[in-house]
């Protein structure tokens, strides 16, 4: 199975609209063109950690003062 592009275009539109660096778009999409094409177990707690790692990493935040995050 693969991505359908729809999905890449939406996560490629959300990280552009939210300001990030379009490396988490790709990043984003290889790990679900990855969990898609059975290339990756998306039960493995240390392989998606260490993914999660790597987004963490790659994902630009500021936050004002008094503002809560959600």
């Amino acid at each position: 199975m693969s991505l359908d592009s729809k999905v890449t275009e939406g996560i490629r539109d959300a990280v552009a609209e939210a300001g990030q660096d379009p490396k988490l778009a790709q990043r984003l999409i290889a790990w679900m063109t990855a969990v898609t094409s059975g290339n990756e177990d998306v039960n493995d707690s240390d392989a998606a950690e260490r993914r999660l790692d790597v987004l963490y990493e790659s994902t630009a935040t500021s936050r004002v003062e008094g503002e809560e995050l959600f």
